[in-house]
């Protein structure tokens, strides 16, 4: 919820529309669906074309089976790079900091979090974690974030860029409301 930051129903500049509950169940389980099935199918099927190419004799055959497998990890590299544009896994498994952190990295940024000492709930890390990260697939390689989050129920967050090549420095904000 950012109703602090709204002016007759514009969000002011400078203000990120966070994802709510919904949202973010929505996108979690989507991304789990994604893994538990097609993700899991697929590499399981890698592994029997892998199987199948070291008992086939025909080196023509084999060739083809070689073939098929590279098609195959491919579209599971998309698959996995889509489910986790859907939902970083990382932020599920790691915690907020550590799946940032990861986040940034992939994505060649370099960054610095301030993060709360306490750990937050399991909304509030859901949803921070899906803007932050959201906010991050906007930037360029290179660029250098600053992440602040602060609260518990209500929930600040604060982001500062500065991306390469000479751009002035950004600053955003969102407050997220958790039960």
């Amino acid at each position: 919820m950012v109703r602090w930051f709204r002016r007759s129903g514009a969000l002011l500049p400078g203000t990120l529309r966070p994802p709510d509950r919904a949202a973010a169940r929505l996108r979690h389980a989507i991304e789990r669906t994604l893994h538990d099935g097609a993700v899991s199918g697929i590499s399981a099927l890698a592994l029997e074309l892998g199987l199948l190419s070291a008992v086939v004799d025909d080196p023509r055959v084999r060739d083809e089976l070689a073939v098929a497998q590279r098609r195959v990890r491919r579209i599971l590299d998309q698959l996995r790079r889509v489910g986790s544009e859907i939902y970083p896994p990382v932020l599920a498994s790691a915690g907020l900091g550590p799946g940032l952190l990861a986040v940034a990295e992939r994505q060649g940024l370099r960054l610095r979090l301030d993060l709360p000492r306490d750990e937050l709930g399991a909304e509030a890390r859901s949803r921070a974690g899906l803007l932050v990260a959201d906010y991050f697939a906007t930037l360029r390689p290179g660029s250098v974030v600053r992440v602040r989050v602060r609260g518990r129920r209500i929930v600040r967050v604060s982001i500062v860029d500065r991306q390469p090549g000479g751009s002035a420095r950004r600053e955003h904000r969102a407050v997220l409301r958790c039960g």
